[in-house]
């Protein structure tokens, strides 16, 4: 999962100066989330606002363009799994 991540999330959700308050560097910061609210609920994809983003269902994350339909599925199966770090 950090792969993916580092491709396509870490430009601009990395570190203090992330955008949206989300940093995906770390355990703690995805879980904590952003000014949003909470980016993974782990058992829950469908409440957990990061997946909602990578469906582009209100938020369009990545917004260059939209992830593949296999790592969508690895993100939601990671969620679903308890999205372990």
């Amino acid at each position: 999962i950090r792969p993916i991540f580092a491709e396509h999330c870490y430009e601009c959700h990395r570190g203090e100066s992330a955008k949206g308050g989300l940093s995906l560097d770390s355990r703690t910061s995805v879980f904590d989330g952003s000014d949003s609210g909470p980016s993974v609920i782990p058992g829950d994809p469908q409440s957990s606002l990061l997946i909602q983003a990578i469906r582009y269902e209100g938020l369009e994350m990545p917004p260059q363009r939209k992830l593949s339909q296999e790592t969508v599925k690895r993100l939601v199966d990671w969620v679903e799994q308890g999205a372990a770090w």
